[in-house]
């Protein structure tokens, strides 16, 4: 501990090195994420190798004195990789850098015991949350199915053979359902020993081997039927004079052995009875011969007591055995594993009894059979009893539930005490049943609250109440069905019924390679360049705050508008607040921590559906849900619950506003579901312009004309012979782009759903440029001028693929869209549409990347600029929030275990990653020359030749080895163009595009010359030359002619290029006094003299010291120790990479 303590002082010692910036310690991770990334398991982690022991250590070790956080300890990036590798001794040196930058996200350049304690508890608290993602079941909202019951439900069981679910209700009616739990049939069921009125059903068991069903009745009798016929319900055997009235079945049958299967029932005098068959699948009970003339009767009565006899049933055995003394016994079961028989009963004694069966081995084979009786038996004593149980063959546990709340696990085994008690419960506990394939089990409740349990942890993992039917005390079953079908996936759907209805709750399906960053849909996320965060709401309410350098979850908040979904999502210009719309009609107001200041009722408490909140200078403008625009003033800003102002401009759309964007000073645009635009002044809050080229009322227009005119001329598709002036239909275009109905493409591909102006085009509208963009229905995208009123551009940006949604970088060079099947395309529109254009252009700008960062609907996409990298955001229905970068490379999903670092991007990766699949590729074209089979040797005569002489004939062209090499001689020629694009060419038909005939040269891209530099005049000034026999010619002047590839102002500083200017300055001016000198008579003898004399030179080496000493030390030179101070101050706080260099190359110039 000593080593640790003494760590700072040992390195502050050092001066240089203890005055090195976070960046200077980082300089060594400049590699991209993809070539440093190494795949590392979950538990093989640092955070998860580290015990409780471990963290005493360090945080003992930071919580010396230091120059951190409360006067604690804080560590550079090496001092912090050395002091981990003497306290924990757990990885490597790369591994505690990593770990430094992971906790080190603003870049701050040390770390103490608050950031490492922080980052250690975001990351169990990610840890939970991806268990309970995992492990913890989703479940679909609850449906009602359509019951035939009029009374109790007592079960509900699924058939094997066919597919289908069962249900008995008490009065005998038997459902039975699909398995899409439809229900298909209904039957009603009764005996001829009482009265249908004094029948109850009590209980019922599905016979899978043999497709039939055992059900019990009041009147002390088992009637087993015929699931086999699918248009009757026939009863085929009778088992009665049974003593007491039967309360619970269970049925088991040898998969090994078809013919051997086990019928077991409680009753209410507390007897468990068991009923062995030996030949189950040939028949169950043996008919005995009719009576001759006389038909066999369906229905067999099967008298109890006759069972065993050697007569009558031979291959059937009875035995039974009391555990619960005149008890009624609640349920009862057989477990193969443990060869013994289940039952439990509501008393506080002999709560739960386990019957044990041996066979006994005689001389004979016959004792074998026969004697199978139960030897002894466990009692299990729980405090007022157990409603029901379940047994774990693979954990060979059985859980009760109990009257008492509680839920307990036991080993078969120990009758003393419970293996645990599950406590959550505030009611009696009616059924518990285990999940087999997780590990988990399910309890229900009087009080209708379903738990989930971790069998193993013996903890709740989820708890479902308020969803199911309100209403009095009823009487439930619960029946989980977690078998797989034929195709192999798993079925997990929970019946649960209540009195005679039925209710469906049915599993998600797992994706278990999915990563989630909700539970629920995401409708939007932003960026706040602020806090340097990214914000997140899904349609449940939950807000949550993510580390956009990692990947980390920062922050969640709940239920931000209690039961209402979520629509829309927004931030004020200071990015500090936080606006969220919800289905309510309201807008709330948040701060990052949580807290609400401002509740804006936009239909004064009446639901609406809010689209979009758009913040202006001093107000708030929402829309969505009705024709006219709401806003809110900033000054009324006072309470908590907000009303809005009125609007002066009134309503200008015909049909609802979806959307609206604005640009300063005072232009608002917003856009319709009909495709109309209007265009509104802020101050004056009056509409402008409106944009109507593609609204439904203009092409409404359009349409009837051009319908007019094609009946005319009789060719409606005939758009070239149509005059220029009438607008092209969009709705004929549609119907070509898009799959679907002309209706459907009329009424929602018209819709704008995203307006945003081009801010970096400023004044562009003045030249007829685009300066706004709109996107919407059937995938199209169309580029405006507001100041002209004019359509300029449209393309279909993605081909049916219904409504897009769209996002634009800060310079107006990329623009993203994104459609309802999670593919993103990023176009290049830096030179798309920045000049007038008379014609509509309908030809897409460049495309530069294409990906799918989710597999539903994309809702929002927001492109932000991050350590010099360009990056898309998107929110999707699939409840995942994606980063990539505009070039089509994954940067992560937030959620994700592992977390990332954003790097600059290096195109010379991408060089170097090509390089060898090029040279792989070029590998593979060079192959060696095959050789060819000699076809004279392989000749043999066509059949026909020899069978048919009299009609063959021989074809030379394909036939004979001359024509097939003069065949690919003419092949392999190379082909003559022909001029078959020269009739498309502008000056061929100028009578019909009424064009000047100005001849081939107009047909040719010509284009402006570019500027050149005009030669350097002659030096005119006469001046005495020495003569000399050779003339040389004058060498140019290489530092004019040469370009350099990077700026001299962004290598040298500069005070170096102010000294240069500044001598050239001097330079000219003494080439100038030279100059007049000779004219007025002095000659170039005098300042040969000068030169002579060492004048010249001397006096321009004490200029440019002088210069030099005033660029070193503008101040004077009693500054110099200040200004060196600055120079390492300057050194010691730099913060950025490329301002540490800059230091450093500064302080050595020094």
């Amino acid at each position: 501990m000593s080593t640790i303590a003494t760590t700072p002082t040992v390195a502050s010692g050092k001066g240089a090195d203890s005055s090195k910036s976070p960046d200077q310690y980082g300089k060594q991770q400049s590699k991209s994420p993809e070539k440093e990334k190494k795949v590392v398991s979950v538990d093989n982690k640092l955070e998860n190798r580290l015990t409780m022991k471990d963290l005493a250590k360090l945080q003992k070790a930071f919580m010396t004195e230091g120059d951190g956080y409360d006067n604690k300890l804080a560590l550079y990036r090496d001092m912090f990789c050395e002091a981990l590798s003497i306290l924990l001794d757990k990885g490597s040196r790369e591994e505690y850098g990593e770990l430094f930058d992971k906790i080190d996200v603003a870049k701050e350049g040390t770390v103490d015991w608050d950031k490492f304690a922080s980052h250690m508890l975001l990351e169990f608290y990610e840890r939970d949350d991806r268990v309970k993602s995992t492990q913890v079941p989703q479940w679909k909202d609850l449906k009602n199915l359509q019951s035939p019951h009029k009374d109790i439900v007592q079960r509900v069981q699924y058939l094997k053979n066919s597919s289908r679910y069962v249900s008995i209700s008490k009065e005998g009616t038997v459902g039975i359902w699909g398995s899409d739990l439809k229900l298909s049939k209904s039957y009603k069921i009764g005996t001829d020993s009482c009265k249908a009125r004094d029948l109850w059903v009590t209980h019922f068991i599905v016979l899978q081997n043999i497709n039939k069903i055992a059900i019990a009745f009041t009147s002390k009798e088992i009637a087993i039927y015929d699931m086999g016929n699918k248009l009757e319900f026939n009863c085929q055997y009778k088992v009665q004079g049974l003593e007491y009235t039967p309360l619970s079945l269970d049925y088991w049958n040898n998969p090994k052995d078809a013919n051997e299967a086990i019928l077991c029932w409680g009753d209410v005098g507390g007897y468990v009875n068991c009923l062995f068959f030996n030949s189950a699948n040939i028949a169950l009970f043996e008919r005995p011969p009719a009576p001759a003339g006389e038909k066999q009767e369906p229905c067999l009565n099967v008298q109890l007591s006759e069972i065993g006899n050697e007569t009558s049933f031979k291959n059937e055995t009875f035995t039974r055995h009391e555990g619960h003394k005149k008890e009624w016994v609640r349920q009862v079961k057989y477990a193969h594993y443990l060869e013994c028989f289940i039952s439990c009963a509501t008393t506080s004694t002999n709560s739960m009894v386990i019957g044990w069966m041996e066979k006994k081995t005689g001389t004979s084979l016959k004792d074998q059979e026969t004697s199978k009786k139960i030897q002894k038996t466990s009692s299990f004593n729980i405090n007022q009893g157990v409603n029901a149980f379940d047994y774990n063959q693979q954990l060979n546990i059985i859980a009760t539930a109990g009257v008492n709340h509680h839920v307990c696990l036991w080993n078969p085994h120990i009758v003393s005490k419970p293996n645990g008690v599950l406590r959550g419960h505030m009611a009696s506990v009616i059924q518990v049943q285990f999940i087999k394939s997780r590990g988990q089990l399910i309890s229900f409740s009087k009080d209708k609250v379903l738990r989930i349990w971790d069998v193993q942890l013996q903890v709740c993992i989820q708890r479902l109440a308020g969803m199911f039917p309100k209403g009095p005390e009823v009487t439930s079953t619960l029946f989980f069905d977690e078998e797989k079908d034929r195709s192999g996936m798993e079925r997990n759907k929970m019946l649960i019924t209540f009195n005679y209805m039925l209710t469906l709750m049915e599993m998600k399906v797992e994706m278990r390679d999915k990563i989630m960053s909700h539970e629920k849909p995401v409708i939007a996320s932003l960026y706040n360049s602020v806090y340097n965060q990214v914000v997140s709401a899904c349609q449940a309410g939950t807000i949550i705050v993510w580390m956009v350098d990692t990947g980390q979850k920062v922050k969640q908040f709940n239920n931000t508008h209690a039961n209402a979904e979520v629509t829309c999502l927004a931030q004020d210009p200071s990015e500090t607040k936080l606006f969220t719309g919800s289905t309510d009609g309201t807008v709330k107001v948040w701060d990052f921590n949580g807290h609400c200041f401002h509740t804006l009722e936009c239909v004064g408490g009446q639901p609406a559906d809010v689209g979009q909140i758009l913040n202006l200078k001093r107000s708030v403008v929402v829309v969505g849900w009705a024709k006219y625009i709401t806003i809110f003033r900033t000054t009324a800003f006072k309470g908590f619950h907000v009303q809005p102002a009125d609007w002066k401009g009134g309503q200008e759309h015909g049909e609802d506003v979806l959307c609206a964007a604005f640009t300063s000073p005072n232009v608002l645009a917003t856009g319709s579901y009909d495709g109309e635009i209007v265009i509104w002044n802020t101050n004056s809050e009056q509409a402008s312009r409106h944009l109507s080229q593609r609204s439904r009322r203009v092409l409404m227009k359009s349409r009837g004309k051009s319908f007019i005119t094609s009946k005319e001329e009789g060719n409606i598709g005939d758009v070239s012979d149509r005059p220029k002036s009438r607008p092209k239909s969009i709705s004929s275009r549609l119907s070509t782009k898009s799959r679907g109905t002309q209706d459907d493409q009329n009424e929602f591909g018209l819709a704008v759903a995203k307006l945003i102006f081009l801010e970096a085009r400023k004044g562009g509208s003045a030249g007829s440029g685009a300066n706004l963009v709109s996107c919407g229905g059937n995938g199209w995208v169309r580029f405006w001028n507001t100041s002209h009123s004019q359509l300029l551009a449209e393309f279909v940006a993605h081909e049916h693929a219904g409504s897009i949604t769209m996002a634009l970088d800060k310079n107006n060079q990329y623009l993203a869209t994104g459609d309802v099947d999670g593919q993103v395309k990023v176009w290049d529109i830096l030179e798309y549409c920045i000049r007038p254009s008379h014609d509509l252009i309908t030809q897409p700008p460049p495309l530069k990347s294409q990906f799918q960062p989710h597999s539903d609907m994309i809702n929002t996409l927001e492109i932000m600029e991050r350590n010099e990298r360009l990056l898309v955001l998107s929110s999707s229905s699939d409840c995942s929030v994606a980063l990539y970068d505009v070039r089509g490379n994954k940067i992560g999903i937030f959620g994700q275990e592992e977390h990332w670092k954003i790097e600059p991007y290096n195109p010379a990766e991408e060089l170097e990653e090509e390089e060898p699949e090029q040279q792989e590729e070029e590998k593979e074209e060079v192959k060696e020359p095959e050789i060819e089979p000699d076809l004279e040797s392989d000749w043999e005569p066509d059949e026909k030749a020899i069978t048919e002489p009299d009609t063959y004939r021989i074809n030379a062209w394909d036939k004979t080895l001359l024509g097939k090499n003069y065949q690919e001689s003419r092949v392999r020629k190379r082909e003559r163009k022909q001029p078959g694009t020269i009739p498309d060419l502008p000056y061929l038909h100028w009578e019909r595009t009424g064009q000047a005939p100005a001849g081939p040269y107009s047909a040719l891209d010509t284009q402006i010359l570019s500027d050149f530099d005009p030669p350097p005049k002659p030096d005119m000034t006469y001046t005495e030359r020495v003569s000399s026999p050779v003339h040389l010619p004058r060498l140019p002047n290489l530092v004019d002619s040469l370009r350099q590839p990077v700026p001299e102002k962004e290598i040298f500083p500069k005070y170096i290029l102010d000294f240069e200017a500044k001598m050239k300055s001097y330079h000219r001016n003494q080439l100038q006094m030279s100059q007049s000198n000779s004219s007025t008579g002095g000659g170039i003898l005098s300042l040969k003299g000068k030169l002579g004399m060492g004048f010249a030179k001397s006096s321009l080496q004490n200029i440019g010291m002088q210069l030099g000493k005033q660029a070193l030390n503008p101040g004077g030179t009693k500054q110099q120790p200040q200004q060196a101070k600055s120079v390492r101050s300057l050194k010691i706080k730099s913060v950025s990479r490329r301002t540490s260099i800059v230091s450093t190359e500064t302080s050595q110039a020094y």
